[in-house]
């Protein structure tokens, strides 16, 4: 079974709770970046 990025993110970087919260909002802003990129790229 495949784990949650929260549960991966979480255990590689100890628990750390600020960690935890900078690394989930870099994802998320990541996959808003894709999504910007990605409508781009579709073509019409």
């Amino acid at each position: 079974m495949k784990k949650s990025l929260k549960y991966q993110i979480s255990k590689s970087f100890g628990g750390n709770v600020e960690l935890n919260k900078k690394a989930l909002q870099f994802k998320k802003s990541w996959d808003e970046v894709q999504s910007i990129i990605g409508k781009g790229k579709s073509p019409k």
